[in-house]
């Protein structure tokens, strides 16, 4: 949607203010959702700009979308101090690899998705170099606390949020932030009702049907899984007609 024409973006195909090209846009996503959600905010961008250039870091659906991947989630998508301690010269490379292209005046405008740890980081650097930022899927910091909202505020120009009470949250703490709406309610269903859904996974359209979503990431598969399946079965046993 057109949330912010502080950030330049436009609401019609043309050129940014002041230049003679169409813009270079750095998207940051860190993990499979983000690269998900980037992949269509890529695709919308480049309708209206069709000539414009992508790069940042992604999975294969940015990837698919024809940005220019600098890095791949492999080594992103990690959480907990053991998982990440073995990265960070990895992070580190990539952040100054980042925060140089900013520096070069290729990029006109840095859109993060989501991932707040490191996407925050080049957030700042490049609200340093008065690059515009628009932050799509804002870090959950409404359970941060108050100081870390103030921060989100400063490194950005717009917040593209999918929650409305964020829009709300991020307002009063002086942040600009525009509900723009949930991206998964606008993802086709691969089956278009429950009895379709029941006959491609065999399963019984009469029972009741929990899902067990233990994440995208592999460390969280590592350590969520396990524990998934066995509180699956202990509610199983309390409800006996579950699937």
């Amino acid at each position: 949607r057109d949330v912010v024409s502080g950030c330049r973006i436009l609401t019609k195909p043309e050129t940014l203010p002041g230049r003679n090209r169409e813009p270079t846009i750095m998207v940051l996503a860190g993990e499979a959702s983000g690269d998900e959600h980037a992949g269509r905010v890529v695709t919308a961008l480049k309708a209206r700009w069709p000539g414009s250039r992508f790069l940042g870091i992604g999975g294969a659906r940015m990837k698919g979308q024809g940005v220019e991947l600098l890095a791949d989630l492999d080594g992103l998508a990690v959480m907990g101090v053991a998982e990440v301690i073995p990265q960070l010269p990895f992070l580190h490379r990539l952040k100054r690899r980042l925060i140089s292209l900013l520096d070069s005046g290729v990029v006109d405008l840095v859109s993060p998705v989501d991932y707040a740890g490191f996407n925050l980081r080049i957030a700042r650097a490049a609200r340093r170099r008065e690059l515009p930022v628009l932050y799509y899927i804002a870090p959950k910091v409404w359970a941060w606390g108050a100081r870390r909202v103030k921060k989100l505020a400063a490194y950005t120009n717009h917040l593209a949020v999918i929650l409305p009470f964020e829009a709300e949250a991020l307002v009063r703490a002086g942040a600009n932030a525009t509900f723009v709406g949930h991206p998964l309610l606008e993802t086709p269903a691969q089956e278009p009702d429950r009895l379709e859904f029941c006959r491609r996974w065999r399963l019984d359209a009469q029972r009741p049907i929990l899902a067990l979503l233990p994440g995208s990431r592999a460390q969280e598969l590592r350590r969520h899984l396990a524990l998934f399946l066995e509180a699956g079965r202990l509610v199983q046993d309390r409800a006996g007609d579950l699937q």
